[in-house]
This record gives C-alpha cells, structure tokens and sequence, in this order.
C-alpha cells in the first residue's frame, strides 16, 4: 500500500471512533520511521542493558500517546507532532535506562558477560585488569549526578559536543560547562593518585 495517499487527519479521526483497522494503518504508515529512529538510539544506548525491540517498543507506545493527543489546532503537521512526540519520548527513555536506580540491572548484565569472558579466556591477568579499569570508571561515573555523568558516558564513548547536545537535548554551553567541571575532578584525581 502506498502510505503517502493515506490521510493522517482521517485516519486519526476514524482512530477516534474506535476504528482499529486505521489504527493498525497509522502503525504499519510509521513503523518503518520508528525502526529507523529505534536504531539511532539503539547503537548510541545498546551498552546500557537496553534491546533494540525495547526502543521499538517505545516509539510505539509514544505514536499511540501521539494519535490520541494530536490537535489540528495547534497548526502543525501531524507527522512533525508524531516524529517529535517518538523522539522525545526515546531521548526520555534513554535516560532513564542510564539513571543510577538501572545501574544494578546493567552492571550485573555487564559483570556477567564479563565473568563469562573471563572462563573462556586464557589471559587471566588481562581480564583483571580490565574489570579494575571498569570498576574505577564506574565508581568515577558514579561520583557525579544524573546529568554530569551521562554527559561523561557519552564524552568517553567519542562524542562530539553538539551530538551530546542533541542526545540529552541541553544547550551546548551547559555541555561545555560540565565537561569542564568533569576535567577538574579528574585532574584532582590524577594528583591525589600520585602525591
């Protein structure tokens, strides 16, 4: 079927009438988007114990919230409401799948792939060394709020400031502040180290 001739605003409105069929319409019309937007978030957030089907989930649930609260009169396109209502409601599940109350959930995840590596692996000293290394890291990560820390998580992991921005939806010079902060308490922590 071609989804560019079907009418958001009919549809939406025969939802309205308890129309399953056009339901099951609008979610075929937008799925592919919602896959798509689904696996941006996916590749940024898959260490942090999320699916890829979870995200997908997500942005179904956010595009019946979508259907069911849409206005025409707040003048704007209904797929500019919908793809803004799913990515909001991604950027909002991201966070909470990195706050410190999923930390357990994730960093048994993480131990437990790890342990496993670490039977099947003959370098034991390696695998030690690393799961230190990620302790610390934790343990530093921890150490500073909700914010402050998925903007470290992030930094570490290579982005770039404005994608940051983006991903937290935060101005780039609170971005820049943070990190300046994060700076100065690792450089604290290198000179307690050595001293």
């Amino acid at each position: 079927m071609d989804y560019k001739k079907v009418n958001d605003y009919e549809v939406i409105y025969m939802i309205r009438e308890n129309d399953e069929d056009a339901r099951d319409l609008m979610l075929q019309k937008y799925l592919p988007i919602i896959k798509k937007l689904a696996s941006k978030f996916y590749e940024l957030y898959k260490g942090n114990g999320a699916d890829y089907d979870d995200f997908v989930q997500e942005g179904l649930i956010s595009l019946n919230r979508a259907i069911n609260s849409f206005s025409e009169n707040n003048n704007a396109l209904f797929y500019t409401y919908a793809i803004t209502c799913i990515n909001r409601h991604l950027i909002t599940y991201c966070r909470n799948i990195t706050s410190k109350k999923h930390m357990v959930l994730n960093l048994s995840e993480r131990e437990e792939e790890t342990l496993f590596n670490f039977k099947d692996n003959n370098n034991v000293e390696r695998d030690f060394l690393f799961r230190e290394v990620e302790k610390e890291f934790i343990e530093f990560k921890n150490s500073f709020d909700f914010l402050d820390s998925n903007i470290f998580e992030l930094r570490f992991n290579g982005f770039g400031y404005k994608e940051i921005s983006v991903l937290l939806d935060i101005p780039i010079s609170i971005v820049d502040s943070k990190l300046m902060k994060i700076r100065r308490c690792l450089h604290k922590k290198k000179k307690n180290v050595f001293n």
